[in-house]
C-alpha cells in the first residue's frame, strides 16, 4: 500500500514537472514572440500586419452584449509580459519547479529504501 502511494505521488510530481516546464516555455515564448512581432511588423504594411495579427492573436469570443464573451486587451497583456511581471512569473515557476524536483528525489529515495 505505501509503495503504491509513493509511486502515485512520484508520478504526480513528474507530471507536475512537465506542466511547469511547459508554463515556463509559454511565458518565455510569449515574450520572445512579442519582440519578434514588433521587429517584423515594423517592416510590413499595416494591412498585412492586421492579417497576421488576426491569425496569431485572434479574439477568442466576440462580445454578444450579454456579458458571456470577453474582450481582447493587448495593453493588459503588455503590462503582464513586461519585464518585472515576466521576471517574477519566471522566478515563481522556477522555484516551484525546483520544489517539484526536490519532492521527486524524496519519493525516489523512499522507494529505493523500501525496495532494499
Amino acid at each position: 500500500m505505501r509503495k503504491r502511494q509513493a509511486e502515485d505521488a512520484l508520478q504526480f510530481e513528474r507530471d507536475r514537472e512537465k506542466t511547469l516546464e511547459e508554463q515556463i516555455e509559454l511565458v518565455i515564448g510569449e515574450v520572445e514572440g512579442r519582440k519578434i512581432d514588433a521587429s517584423v511588423f515594423a517592416q510590413m504594411s499595416p494591412e498585412d500586419v492586421e492579417i497576421v495579427k488576426e491569425e496569431l492573436d485572434p479574439t477568442p469570443h466576440p462580445d454578444t452584449g450579454d456579458g458571456s464573451g470577453f474582450f481582447e486587451r493587448d495593453d493588459v497583456f503588455d503590462d503582464f509580459f513586461a519585464g518585472d511581471a515576466n521576471e517574477a512569473e519566471l522566478q515563481r515557476l522556477s522555484e516551484e519547479l525546483e520544489e517539484c524536483r526536490r519532492r521527486q528525489r524524496a519519493f525516489e529515495a523512499y522507494l529505493a529504501a523500501l525496495g532494499s
